[in-house]
């Protein structure tokens, strides 16, 4: 494994400081005796000849006591240089930006494991945006999955990427999908060796983001706030309960029964 070129930062996290490190990560297809690093003279991209390019990705980490470093951010790139930031990189190698997380309730009901898939997106053509970079709600799911040994997380993922974007913005926008969970199942996702949700593969043009709930970047601050309404509509479901949402017609994956949640303004 290859790693170039570290930065430090603080960040706050609640009252605590914490240092931050800025990674490349890259992998070579086999045992290597030494590494060749080529320096773009024009842009002054990194590269290095040994290392497989699907494996190469930008992370942010924090130390900690006794334990793996903790990752906060993990995005993948095409070099080896540091000198943008990671939401200037995001913009160079993105057209949208969306972030989906799925939350599950830890009490069963009606045998069903309930969850909720938020979903938010950054409406604006990246490179059209400055500094302000809004985002906002594009849809919410209730899944209800009777298999409760099963993931809701990669349902969620089927969902936001199949039912609440349309083909023709599938195929011809790159678009950076930010997630929170399998981390290290992310590069052969991104790289198309694996699917993402049973048989199913990302879209061409569809990459997969990593970032925590914990403030470090623009990406931390979508996925925590699709966090956060995730939570209130499982807090909600779980004072009404989920009879009123069984007699509506489902879409169904595999065993999961998933609807979507509009407000009683949008109905």
């Amino acid at each position: 494994m290859a790693k170039m070129k570290k930065k430090r930062a603080k960040q706050k996290d609640g009252e605590a400081t914490i240092p931050r490190e800025g990674w490349v990560y890259g992998h070579a297809t086999e045992k290597v005796a030494s590494l060749t690093l080529n320096i773009d003279s024009a842009t002054g991209k990194l590269s290095i000849r040994e290392i497989d390019p699907s494996t190469i990705r930008r992370q942010i980490t924090h130390k900690r006591e006794a334990k793996d470093d903790k990752v906060l951010y993990s995005a993948p790139a095409d070099n080896f240089s540091l000198s943008l930031t990671d939401f200037e990189d995001v913009k160079q190698r993105f057209d949208y930006l969306m972030a989906v997380d799925t939350n599950t309730l830890d009490t069963v009901y009606k045998g069903y494991k309930v969850s909720a898939c938020c979903i938010y997106i950054v409406k604006d053509h990246l490179k059209s945006i400055g500094s302000d970079l809004p985002f906002v709600h594009h849809a919410t799911f209730l899944i209800l999955n009777p298999n409760h040994a099963g993931k809701n997380e990669p349902i969620g993922w089927h969902i936001a990427i199949s039912q609440s974007l349309a083909p023709w913005f599938l195929h011809s926008c790159r678009i950076g999908m930010i997630v929170d969970s399998e981390l290290g199942k992310h590069i052969d996702i991104n790289a198309g060796r694996s699917p993402y949700y049973e048989h199913h593969h990302l879209p061409p043009k569809l990459r997969f983001i990593y970032a925590s709930d914990r403030s470090a970047t623009y990406a931390n601050s979508m996925i925590k706030l699709c966090h956060n309404s995730a939570n209130m509509v499982l807090n909600h479901f779980e004072r009404v309960g989920i009879d009123s949402v069984l007699l509506r017609n489902p879409l169904k994956l595999g065993d999961a029964l998933c609807y979507r949640i509009v407000s009683s303004q949008q109905e």
